[in-house]
C-alpha cells in the first residue's frame, strides 16, 4: 500500500512539471525534476556561476584557491539539489531534504575555503583540526556526488586509492609505502594544490566551463547545424554519402563539443535516420556515427577535457597540443572515410540523390557567417591567445552574429538557457576533476607514480614495444571504467613517465595514453558512444559496438605511428620533411582499411592476402626506407592485382 501511494505521489510530481523542466530532465536522464521557485533559483545560480567564470576570465583571478573553491562550491551545491541519490528517490521528500542539507554543507565548505585559503600554504604538513574535519567533509561530498553524476566505477577507483594511501604499509614490498595518517591525508587533500584543488579542478574552473558554454552557443546560434548542412552539400551525393556526412559533420561538430556521447546524441539524431532511410543497416549506421563522434575528442581546436589537462601537465601552451594532435586526427578521419567508402563499394550503398541536396553555393551563401565564431576561436588559439580568453571572445562573436541574423535571432530567455545549461553541464566535469584531484593527491603522498613506472619498465624488460603494448591494454581497461579525463590523468602520472624514460617523446607519450583512453568509447563491453548510437538506430548494442570498433581500427594503429614517427605530431614544426611521412602514413592506413574490410576494387577472397596487406600497412608505420619500400611494394602488388581482377570481371560481364 505504501509503495502504491509513493508511486502515485511521484506521478503527481511529474505531472506538475512544466515543459522546460521535462526537457532539462531528458537532457541527461538523471536530473531531479524541479518546479516553481526552486527551479528558478537553481537556474539563476547556474547563470551566476557562468557569468562569474566569464568575469574572472576577463578581469583575472585574485587567489587560485578561492577561485577553485567557488567553482567546487557551485558544482557541489547545485549538484546535490539537481541529482538525486537514485532514480527511485527522485521524488522522495526525505531524500530531497537530505540533499538540501548536503547542499548547505557544501556552501559551508566553500565559506571555510574562502576564509582560510590565504593561510593554507602555511599549514601544509601541520594542519589544524578544522582542516581535518572539512577535508573529510570535502572527500565524502565529492565522492558521493561523483557516484551520482559520473558513476560508481570512478568512486570505487578513488576509494581504492584512498585505502592504498591509508594502508599501504600492509601491501607487498614492491607496492608498499609507510602509510599516511587519516588526518594528514584528508587535510592535505583540502589545503594543498596537489589534492582536490589541483591541476584537474583548475582546468575545470579556468577552461572547461567556458568551453562547454562555447559549445552551447555555437550549437544554439546555428554553427552546429551549418556544419551538418555544409557536410551534406559537399559529400552527400557520393558513394556512401550519408555515412560520409556523419563522419565529416561529427568530426567538425565533435571538435567544438569535445564529448563523444553528446556528439552522437546531437549529430546522430540527424545522420543515423538518414543512413537507415537509404538502406544502411541499423547497427552500421549507429557504428559509423559512434566512431566519427569519438574522434571529436582528438580533433582540434577544442578536443576533449583531457587535452586541456595535458597542456598543463606538459607545461606547454594549449595551441601546441592542438598542433601536435592535428595530423593524427586528420589521418583518423581519412581512415574512417576510406572504411566507409570500401563498405559502400562492397555492399553497393548509394548516396543521396543530388536533387534532394542543397547546392554547396547556396548553403555557403545562406549560412557562411555561422562559421565565423569557429574561425575566430581557431585563429585566437593558434596565435597564442589563452584558450579561456579565446572562448569568451568566441561567445561574444556568436552573440553579435546572432543579433545581426534577423531570421534566426534568439531571445534573452534562450541566451540565459544556454548560460544555465553550460554551467549545469560542467557539474559532471567538475566532479570528475575533483575526484581526480583526490586520486592524484594519494599518488603524490604515497610516491606511487615513480614506483609504478619502474615496475612497468621491469615488466617490459626494457623493450619499448612491450611497454607500449602494456600501456595500450592498461589505457583501454581504465578507459572502460573511467571518463577519458580521469583515465588520462592516472596514466599520465603512472605510465607516461615510463614511456618517456624509454625514449618516447613526451608529447607522443601523452597523446598515446589519451588515444587509448578515448578508444574505449567504441570498445565493447563498455563502448558508451556505440551504445548511444545503437539506441538512436534501434539496433543491437553489442553488434553496434563491435562494428564501431572495426570501423575505428586505425585509432589502435595511429598512436604507434606517431610514437615511432614523432614528426607526425610536428615535434619540430611543419616542414617538407614531414611530407614523405604523411604519404607513407596515408598508404599504410589505406592498406590496413582494405585488409580489414576485405575489399580493394573487388573483394579480397583469400585471407592470407588480407594478412599480407595488413602487415604491409604495419610496416609503413615503422620508420625506415626498407620497411617503407617493402610495405609500398606489397600494397601496390595486391591492389594492382585486384584492380586487374575487376577489369576482367567487367569484360566477362560485357560479353
Amino acid at each position: 500500500m505504501g509503495r502504491s501511494q509513493s508511486m502515485t505521489k511521484d506521478e503527481k510530481d511529474l505531472d506538475s512539471m512544466d515543459e522546460k523542466d521535462l526537457e532539462a530532465l531528458a537532457e541527461d536522464g538523471k536530473r531531479r525534476p524541479l518546479t516553481g521557485g526552486v527551479a528558478l533559483l537553481v537556474g539563476a545560480l547556474a547563470v551566476i556561476w557562468t557569468l562569474y567564470t566569464i568575469y574572472s576570465t576577463i578581469f583575472g583571478v585574485l587567489n587560485v584557491l578561492v577561485y577553485r573553491g567557488i567553482h567546487l562550491t557551485f558544482a557541489l551545491a547545485l549538484g546535490f539539489v539537481l541529482f538525486p541519490p537514485s532514480k527511485k528517490l527522485a521524488g522522495h521528500k526525505i531524500a530531497y531534504a537530505i540533499d538540501l542539507l548536503l547542499a548547505l554543507t557544501s556552501v559551508a565548505l566553500g565559506i571555510y575555503v574562502l576564509n582560510s585559503a590565504g593561510s593554507f600554504a602555511d599549514r601544509i604538513g601541520i594542519p589544524n583540526r578544522a582542516d581535518f574535519i572539512f577535508g573529510a567533509i570535502a572527500v565524502v561530498l565529492i565522492l558521493e556526488l561523483t557516484r551520482r553524476v559520473v558513476g560508481k566505477s570512478m568512486t570505487i577507483v578513488a576509494g581504492v586509492f584512498l585505502v592504498y594511501a591509508l594502508f599501504g604499509r600492509h601491501l607487498p614490498s614492491f607496492l608498499a609505502h609507510p602509510g599516511v595518517d587519516v588526518k594528514m591525508l584528508t587535510s592535505t587533500l583540502l589545503i594543498s594544490l596537489e589534492g582536490i584543488f589541483g591541476v584537474a579542478l583548475g582546468v575545470s574552473a579556468n577552461l572547461l566551463l567556458i568551453f562547454i558554454v562555447v559549445a552551447q552557443f555555437l550549437v544554439g546560434t546555428g554553427t552546429g547545424q551549418f556544419i551538418m548542412d555544409l557536410s551534406s552539400s559537399l559529400i552527400g551525393w557520393a558513394r556512401g554519402g550519408p555515412a560520409k556526412i556523419a563522419i565529416i559533420s561529427s568530426g567538425l561538430f565533435g571538435s567544438i563539443s569535445g564529448s563523444a556521447v553528446a556528439n552522437v546524441l546531437s549529430t546522430g539524431a540527424v545522420t543515423i535516420p538518414m543512413m537507415k532511410k537509404l538502406g544502411y543497416k541499423p547497427h552500421f549506421a549507429g557504428a559509423v556515427e559512434a566512431a566519427a563522434s569519438t574522434g571529436g575528442q582528438i580533433m582540434p581546436p577544442v578536443m576533449g577535457a583531457a587535452a586541456f589537462v595535458m597542456a598543463e601537465v606538459l607545461g606547454v601552451p594549449y595551441a601546441k597540443v592542438c598542433v601536435s594532435a592535428a595530423l593524427p586526427a586528420i589521418l583518423y578521419y581519412v581512415a574512417l572515410l576510406i572504411m566507409v567508402d570500401l563498405e559502400a563499394a562492397r555492399t553497393q550503398l548509394r548516396g543521396i540523390p543530388k536533387e534532394n541536396l542543397v547546392p554547396v553555393k547556396k548553403t555557403l551563401k545562406e549560412g557562411w557567417f555561422y562559421i565565423i565564431p569557429l574561425v575566430i576561436l581557431i585563429y585566437l588559439i593558434m596565435t597564442g591567445s589563452s584558450p579561456q580568453r579565446a572562448g569568451v571572445i568566441t561567445i561574444a562573436a556568436s552573440i553579435i552574429i546572432n543579433l545581426l541574423n534577423w531570421k534566426n535571432r534568439l531571445s534573452l530567455k534562450q541566451y540565459l538557457h544556454m548560460l544555465k545549461e553550460g554551467s549545469l553541464g560542467c557539474i559532471l566535469i567538475a566532479m570528475a576533476c575533483a575526484t581526480a584531484g583526490i586520486i592524484m593527491g594519494c599518488v603524490n603522498l604515497t610516491g606511487l607514480g615513480p614506483n609504478f613506472s619502474g615496475i612497468l619498465v621491469s615488466l617490459a624488460s626494457g623493450n619499448q614495444l612491450a611497454l607500449l603494448l602494456l600501456t595500450m591494454v592498461a589505457s583501454i581497461i581504465l578507459g572502460m571504467a573511467l571518463p577519458t579525463l580521469i583515465c588520462y590523468m592516472i596514466l599520465a602520472v603512472l605510465i607516461a613517465p615510463a614511456l618517456v624514460s624509454m625514449g618516447v617523446e613526451p608529447m607522443a607519450a601523452h597523446l598515446f595514453v589519451l588515444y587509448f583512453g578515448v578508444i574505449s568509447f567504441v570498445t565493447p563491453p563498455v563502448a558508451l558512444a556505440a551504445y548511444a548510437g545503437a539506441a538512436i538506430a534501434n539496433a543491437n548494442a553489442m553488434k553496434t559496438g563491435w562494428t564501431a570498433a572495426k570501423i575505428a581500427t586505425c585509432m589502435f594503429v595511429l598512436p604507434f605511428m606517431f610514437v615511432y614517427n614523432p614528426e607526425l605530431i610536428l615535434i619540430h614544426g611543419l616542414s617538407w620533411s614531414v611530407l614523405p611521412i604523411i604519404i607513407t602514413s596515408v598508404i599504410g592506413t589505406t592498406a590496413i582499411c582494405m585488409a580489414i574490410q576485405g575489399y580493394a576494387f573487388t573483394p579480397i577472397r583469400h585471407w592470407p592476402v588480407r594478412v599480407i596487406l595488413f602487415l604491409a600497412g604495419i610496416s609503413l608505420i615503422y620508420p625506415g626506407m626498407y620497411t617503407d619500400l617493402l610495405g609500398i611494394a606489397c600494397f601496390a602488388l595486391i591492389v594492382g592485382a585486384n584492380y586487374r581482377f575487376k577489369q576482367k570481371d567487367r569484360v566477362v560481364l560485357s560479353e
